[in-house]
């Protein structure tokens, strides 16, 4: 029995791998079960489809890394824009240690899932809209935190928020394409100038 549970988790952890390296389009099931070290019959005794398997690695990887890092990041010990500008900072380091252990920055799996999958697979496009507004609901409670904490001022915090993470995905997806972190060292003061401050306070 714990053979079979530790063989389900290592299909879980190498589809995970495989999609941060590659992409979720060119991983097979062959390459899952080979990199698990698991035959391709106990594969299909734990699910039927690798868009089975994504869903479930997707939830895990919520749990498992997505999760806890958040709840630490935007602690709400922190005032709104606390949360935030440290995002910000964690984000930048992250990605400077992506490249120095890989050499290059690897893709956000939630991202390149509902890129590549978002008209094809309804169900993997739900599963990632649903992780993404998870993610959204941390910068949206910060906005409104640091409203009213008196830090800024906006008459529409969702929007607010929502441009936050747009400049999130779309500075990252800048970094991944030019395989240079520095473009992340800018995205405290982008926060800034959405959220209204003065960049010196970086």
């Amino acid at each position: 029995m714990g053979r079979t549970s530790n063989a389900k988790t290592r299909l879980i952890e190498s589809i995970t791998d495989l999609m941060w390296e590659r992409s979720y389009g060119m991983v097979t099931i062959d390459q899952i079960c080979q990199q698990a070290d698991v035959k391709k019959g106990s594969f299909y005794y734990f699910y039927q489809s690798k868009t089975e398997l994504t869903l479930d690695a997707l939830e895990t990887y919520w749990k498992t890394n997505v999760q806890e890092k958040m709840d630490t990041v935007f602690s709400p010990s922190k005032n709104g824009v606390d949360r935030l500008l440290d995002h910000a900072d964690i984000v930048y380091e992250k990605t400077l240690k992506l490249k120095a252990e890989k050499g290059k920055i690897l893709a956000c799996c939630l991202f390149t899932v509902g890129q590549e999958m978002c008209n094809v697979d309804q169900d993997l496009r739900n599963m990632v809209n649903d992780l993404l507004s998870r993610i959204m609901r941390y910068f949206s409670t910060a906005v409104r935190d640091a409203v009213s904490e008196g830090l800024i001022q906006t008459d529409d915090v969702e929007a607010t928020a929502a441009c936050l993470f747009s400049c999130y995905e779309g500075m990252f997806s800048r970094a991944r394409i030019a395989n240079d972190p520095e473009v992340m060292k800018d995205l405290k003061a982008s926060y800034q100038r959405i959220l209204g401050l003065k960049t010196q306070l970086a």
